[in-house]
């Protein structure tokens, strides 16, 4: 049964992409050339998206392990369907981690990672418990809020006379950073991630109507990322701009007006606050989901138990917030993310194709 409004599946797609990339920024290796980085990801981002919708569509009844074991039978649909919920607890944990570093950074240096971690899960715990018809009523009043705080944090740097256009040339003048930022990393992060939606499709809206908000909502994420990259590489200058762990906090600590206006860390930490909120909750729930197609059971049940993986993971992945980044931009995104996220859902989409053929040339 369709739970989710155009508006609502729309919110849930755009919060879920600007996720962490609102603080940690896209594609900073490719320093000046960052925003041009992000502009060309889109599109890929966008043909990745009519991938998925068309995938959906093949199989309108059918979640992602429906899907795998229609194509690939049920032992290797069903061994894939539990690696898929390794990668989505993986994926959970990474932006858990995240969340962690953030808080520990900016926040509470003196409180426990762990105990921040704890209290972050719980709430994704309860989101995940409601259901994906209130988390979808959840995203719609809250994907105002940020797009309000977006334009108001760009209105306030600019007004502060913090940035300097000069710093975004040469434009293009080596095409190789540009290229190898572009993929894997920027498209799979967090385009490709957006196959996570998949898990419990069926339940969201119509195919079209899917493609049409998740179309709508990267376009809008495509526009932030390239606004924010344009005002960090202006203001921090492209070596700091691709060094930073941080750039975007970095940048709009800039913001000074008339020695009033000083501190933005309310609004920044509240937009990465809503949007990883939903990034976890969305792959957490997606790897409910897919246990729950898989074992039979109700999709409640896993929500607790996975919690505790999600957390286990985020806790011992990484020794420090370094290797933490380093396994998540050069690692994962090779390993995990590209085979999973794009090569496998285009293996499974030319498998039905050539089935539903052989099924008409039959009948």
């Amino acid at each position: 049964m369709k739970v989710l409004s155009l508006w609502q599946m729309y919110g849930l797609m755009l919060l879920f992409q600007l996720g962490t990339s609102v603080v940690f920024g896209i594609a900073s290796p490719a320093k000046q050339d960052a925003w041009l980085t992000t502009f060309i990801s889109f599109f890929l981002g966008a043909g990745l998206l009519w991938l998925y919708s068309k995938l959906y569509e093949s199989r309108q009844c059918m979640n992602w392990f429906g899907l795998l074991t229609d194509a690939f039978g049920r032992w290797a649909g069903t061994v894939l369907g539990a690696v898929y919920v390794i990668i989505f607890i993986y994926s959970a944990g990474r932006n858990l981690r995240d969340a962690g570093e953030l808080t520990n950074t900016f926040l509470l240096p003196r409180t426990p990672m762990g105990a921040t971690m704890v209290l972050f899960q719980i709430l994704v715990c309860y989101v995940c418990y409601a259901g994906l018809r209130r988390m979808g009523r959840l995203a719609e009043l809250n994907a105002p809020i940020i797009l309000l705080f977006f334009v108001l944090e760009v209105v306030l740097l600019l007004a502060s006379g913090a940035i300097d256009l000069t710093q975004l040339t040469p434009v293009a003048a080596e095409w190789r950073p540009i290229a190898t930022t572009v993929f894997p990393g920027s498209v799979t992060v967090p385009y490709g991630e957006a196959f996570a939606f998949a898990a419990f499709w069926s339940m969201t809206t119509s195919p079209k109507g899917f493609f049409k908000a998740s179309l709508l909502a990267a376009a809008t994420a495509g526009f932030i990322f390239v606004v924010l990259d344009v005002v960090a590489i202006s203001t921090l200058g492209p070596e700091l701009f691709s060094r930073s762990f941080f750039p975007l906090m970095t940048t709009f600590h800039m913001v000074n007006i008339a020695d009033f206006i000083q501190n933005l860390d309310p609004l920044i930490v509240t937009d990465y606050m809503i949007g990883v909120l939903f990034k976890i909750s969305i792959f957490t729930f997606a790897a409910c989901v897919v246990i729950s197609d898989m074992c039979r059971v109700d999709l409640r049940a896993a929500v607790i138990p996975v919690s505790i993986m999600i957390f286990l993971f985020a806790k011992y992945m990484a020794d420090s917030l370094s290797s933490h980044l380093f396994t998540g931009h050069h690692w994962a995104t090779w390993v995990i993310f590209t085979p999973f996220f794009l090569l496998v859902p285009a293996l499974a989409f030319l498998i039905i194709k050539f089935k539903s053929v052989d099924d008409k040339e039959a009948g």
